[in-house]
């Protein structure tokens, strides 16, 4: 199966499930009176939109290159995951604001033990979604897929919690019900922060925020070990969409000629795409390392800094 078929399948699955785990639990809430599990079907139904914005997502990144954007798509992306995090912050705030309504009543019903079964199936496969999600993000280097895979674990996360209130009500009785309520106030707020952190990532790679420094790294270790390659500077990496893009100026000898010093270059790109298949694009500039060219702030191949 091709790289983009299995993020497809992957998500396909998980739309057709979420849409019954959704109607599922709200069915489920409604009937065994859990406030807890109507609010953990409106997270799975949420789910549905996540999935089909991830569709969207990778169907766009792929489109090729045009007059309009040069660049190509891949950025469409980060745009979905933008989307997923604002979703889910929007449904978080949801279950907060309902949890303190519920809690102005003075008295709480006891749901019935149903709800429990509900809350475990979702949990199970749900887990069991996430991980599948994590496995096919992580070969694909995609933080799209992954931010979808977490979605999958904050609803598997929201069911154990569904559960074990659920559990606490089913052996403690009335004096216990007010766990219900409380459950989704918890949720929400821990949902808040999660949903954060994805809105912090997409806006990053959109506003091209450099990686982190150990990815950096290990980008850049494969300069100077070319053949000729005798410093560079200016080394910089963004993110687009699922993708890093190269740029850096490159300091070879001046003696040499244009094409020796354009082979050395495209050893040191070649070298770089061939290592890591998550690189889309590598531009290098080509200086001479003469005393006017090499830079304080540059990495030389000799221990003398330049």
């Amino acid at each position: 199966m091709s790289r983009g078929g299995q993020g497809y399948r992957v998500t396909a699955v998980g739309l057709v499930l979420n849409l019954f785990l959704g109607a599922s639990k709200l069915v489920g809430g409604f009937v065994f009176q859990s406030s807890a599990l109507i609010a953990d079907g409106l997270h799975s139904l949420t789910d549905i939109v996540s999935d089909l914005a991830v569709f969207l997502g990778l169907a766009v990144a792929e489109i090729p290159e045009d007059e309009n954007h040069p660049y190509g798509h891949h950025k469409f992306a980060s745009f979905a995951q933008l989307l997923i995090g604002a979703l889910l912050l929007v449904l978080c705030l949801g279950l907060i604001w309902g949890s303190v309504m519920e809690f102005q009543k003075e008295d709480w019903a006891v749901p019935g033990h149903g709800a429990i079964w509900v809350a475990l199936v979702s949990l199970i496969v749900k887990e069991a979604l996430y991980w599948w999600t994590r496995a096919v993000a992580l070969q694909m280097r995609s933080d799209l897929l992954m931010a979808n895979a977490w979605h999958h674990r904050t609803d598997s996360f929201s069911s154990f919690a569904v559960c074990v209130a659920l559990g606490a009500v089913w052996i403690g009785g009335e004096a216990w019900s007010f766990l219900d309520p409380l459950l989704s106030l918890l949720l929400g707020v821990w949902l808040v922060r999660e949903s954060g952190k994805i809105i912090g990532r997409a806006g990053n790679d959109l506003l091209d925020a450099a990686p982190k420094r150990e990815i950096v790294e290990d980008l850049r270790e494969h300069i100077l070990p070319i053949p000729g390659a005798r410093a560079y500077h200016d080394f910089r990496v963004r993110k687009i969409g699922d993708f890093y893009e190269i740029d850096l100026h490159l300091q070879v000898d001046s003696a040499i000629t244009v094409e020796e010093g354009h082979s050395i270059a495209k050893e040191v790109k070649d070298e770089i795409l061939r290592t890591h298949p998550e690189v889309l694009r590598a531009l290098v500039h080509i200086e001479p390392a003469t005393v006017e060219h090499l830079q304080v702030k540059g990495v030389s191949d000799s221990e003398e800094p330049l």
